[in-house]
């Protein structure tokens, strides 16, 4: 896609097919991705790049953390009526001169009438930053009926392995406390709508929803089970992707990955040996769903290591790419010696479990490394409504700030009727049959199948357009469709 970007950190597919991303210096977007046409809809008056006066005593290039980072859609957005939307940037809460980087959720007020915002609010304040680890990830969802933001942040603490003099005393790094029900950092948060505290998060007045991350830079919803995923970069080994489970603890920095690997010296007397928070109810630890590089290499040098740095991801749930349907797609950062910058497909089971891998068949299945010095460090991912439409944003690693489109079409089988293009997806299908462009036509006549033996029946399309083909034996199968007096043949696989 041609759209210029600047920095962008978060891509977004509105309901109504419009691409809302965040960019550099408190910006939020609207692109239409059927001309590349962007808008800039908001920029923050009150962003705050930090300051040199924050910078590391002990290391003088730790910067501040700041930018602008997660956006999301109120789960009831819509362009026809007034909506809501959320982004994170950060700010001074200080003065300029003793300037205190923080971040702020803002809540912008959409006018669909004038498609513009037509206000703001700063809904949380006061948001830790620090010299790295920034989390940032931001995703509006429904869980038992009642819409929720949650918002990552990371340790905000420089690695004891890239910068063991960073902090004087270690003690003092922020990453130490990540475990700690006191502090913002190294937690995954949970809001109601306006920024205030629902009542039944694990501490009563406390935002945190999860505990013990490192950098969670990806969120996932699946709706079916109304599970929420997290992404995060481990150190040295055990990149993750873990179930959110409220008020569980996910390790950091005593545990990394699975819980029986002893990745880290101390790690299984750390969970032998576990005592569980008295202020939340059942705590325990709980293991990442997948982990990469789960051995150390005695490497100095990051690109040997085997760890990804994944960041954004998206759940899958269409049948518009059946190989890809109930996945979960995560994006990845680093071009090391055994790593690419690449998309990575998780499939999983309906309760929701990792399908076992196997040689055969490995889980998960990589996508699109041929392709990334052209893409670059891949930062979050859309898919279309639709779900044919793979959008890839970069702000690293290859010619910089752009869009990467990537467009399905294997196994839809299309003709033209006026001008229209009508077509079955996803082909092969197994239980429904769905007819692409059929609310299009308003002479749609009766609609025949006939299989390769010759058997025949003619079906009804049902309102979503689709036809249920649960009852046809596997093979080939050729659907006739009339328009008026015109009759189009169509082919199509059942499995």
């Amino acid at each position: 896609m041609s759209t210029s970007l600047t920095t962008p950190w978060e891509i977004t597919y509105g309901p109504h097919g419009y691409l809302w991303v965040t960019e550099r210096e408190g910006r939020v977007s609207r692109i239409d991705p059927s001309t590349g046409e962007k808008t800039v809809v908001y920029t923050a008056p009150d962003y705050f790049g930090g300051s040199p006066l924050e910078n590391s005593p002990h290391c003088p290039n730790l910067k501040i953390g700041f930018g602008t980072l997660g956006l999301a859609l109120h789960p009831s957005f819509s362009d026809e009526a007034t909506s809501f939307i959320y982004f994170l940037h950060s700010y001074n809460s200080g003065t300029e001169e003793t300037p205190a980087t923080k971040f702020r959720l803002k809540q912008l007020t959409w006018s669909s009438v004038t498609n513009e915002v037509v206000d703001d609010a700063n809904i949380v304040n006061e948001i830790t930053t620090g010299y790295d680890h920034f989390g940032g990830r931001l995703m509006a969802v429904t869980q038992d009926g009642n819409p929720y933001l949650f918002l990552t942040i990371g340790d905000n603490g420089r690695s004891e392995i890239s910068g063991p003099d960073c902090y004087v005393p270690q003690s003092e790094n922020p990453n130490n406390f990540a475990q700690d029900v006191t502090t913002q950092n190294g937690k995954i948060h949970r809001f109601n709508m306006d920024g205030t505290i629902p009542d039944d998060n694990p501490i009563l007045g406390n935002s945190f929803y999860t505990r013990g991350h490192r950098n969670p830079q990806g969120l996932m919803y699946n709706p079916n089970l109304e599970i929420i995923y997290d992404i995060e970069h481990g150190d040295d080994t055990d990149d993750e992707i873990n179930v959110l489970m409220k008020g569980m603890n996910y390790g950091w920095k005593d545990v990394r990955g699975y819980h029986d690997d002893n990745s880290f010296p101390g790690e299984d007397s750390y969970v032998a040996n576990y005592v569980p928070n008295p202020l939340v109810d059942n705590d325990a630890l709980i293991e990442p769903l997948y982990s990469w590089c789960t051995t150390q290499d005695t490497s100095t040098v990051g690109t040997d290591w085997c760890t990804v740095a994944p960041s954004g991801g998206i759940y899958y749930g269409s049948e518009a790419i059946p190989q890809w349907r109930n996945s979960l797609l995560v994006v990845t950062l680093k071009d090391g010696v055994s790593t690419d910058k690449e998309v990575y497909q998780f499939k999983l089971e309906e309760n929701g479990n990792l399908v076992p891998s196997t040689i055969e068949n490995p889980n998960p299945k990589r996508f699109f490394g041929a392709d990334q010095d052209l893409n670059g460090r891949l930062r979050d991912i859309a898919v279309s409504n639709d779900g044919e439409t793979i959008y890839l944003i970069n702000n690293g690693g290859a010619p910089t700030s752009k869009i990467t489109v990537y467009k399905y079409d294997g196994g839809v089988n299309t003709v033209d009727h006026q001008g229209l293009k009508i077509g079955l997806y996803p082909n092969p299908a197994s239980d429904k049959l769905m007819i692409k462009g059929a609310e299009n036509i308003k002479n749609l006549g009766a609609i025949q199948i006939t299989s390769l033996l010759g058997a025949s029946s003619v079906v009804t399309l049902d309102r979503d357009n689709s036809i249920d083909i649960s009852h046809l034996n596997a093979g080939v199968h050729f659907i006739q469709i009339a328009f008026g007096n015109e009759v189009r043949t169509l082919k199509f696989v059942k499995i």
